[in-house]
């Protein structure tokens, strides 16, 4: 069966993609993931501070799964349906999410944190 691009494209904005779920590609899509792993070298990181700020975290599983956290874990996040998807993965861990627009400047203090992460910010 042939589908058309249009087809395609209507396919993808009827599914849902909250917290960054992509499985409906599953078997239709490949991507090479880096060597360096960046959830482990968050994880490295984290266990080294008191304080941490993830940016733009999503539905906040790369964040879950970094974890031990550290006393101090804020994250920021955007689109409504990731924000209450984080919140309810990462609360139980420990860490608030606040509700950011995604534009400077963070609702935050300068060196409130002693490490900030975002693994693909949407804006900079």
């Amino acid at each position: 069966m042939t589908r058309t691009f249009d087809h395609l494209v209507a396919e993808a904005e009827s599914v849902s993609v909250d917290g960054w779920d992509f499985s409906w590609l599953d078997g239709r899509a490949t991507e090479q993931r880096p060597s360096w792993g960046y959830q482990k070298l968050m994880s490295e990181r984290l266990a080294r501070v008191r304080s941490a700020l993830d940016i733009q975290t999503g539905g906040g599983e790369v964040l879950a799964g970094a974890g031990p956290l550290p006393p101090l874990m804020a994250a920021t996040e955007s689109w409504p349906p990731n924000i209450e998807k984080a919140t309810r993965l990462l609360h139980p861990l420990g860490a608030v999410v606040v509700a950011d627009a995604d534009e400077p400047p963070l609702p935050f203090g300068d060196e409130a944190f002693d490490l900030v992460t975002s693994r693909h910010p949407v804006t900079i």
